[in-house]
């Protein structure tokens, strides 16, 4: 979806977005380790406004904290 800017679900251009906080209140952190403990990472959403398919992705800047990080393995 964001590359394409289509749904790969539906098919659909109708593609909204919007950042949210990479850590909850009460939720995991989901970007461990890229930030300071008192700043939190933001996520990219992308969500179809037809079928409601979403998706998340790391913002580009901080696709490199990603890879620094003790807290995530590269598997592939």
């Amino acid at each position: 979806m964001k590359i394409t800017k289509q749904c790969p679900e539906c098919g659909s251009r109708g593609i909204y977005t919007t950042q949210v906080a990479a850590r909850g209140g009460y939720g995991p952190d989901l970007l461990p380790g890229v930030h300071p403990w008192y700043r939190t990472g933001k996520l990219d959403v992308y969500v179809c406004g037809k079928c409601g398919y979403y998706q998340l992705f790391v913002p580009d800047k901080d696709i490199p904290g990603v890879k620094s990080s003790k807290k995530f393995k590269k598997n592939w």
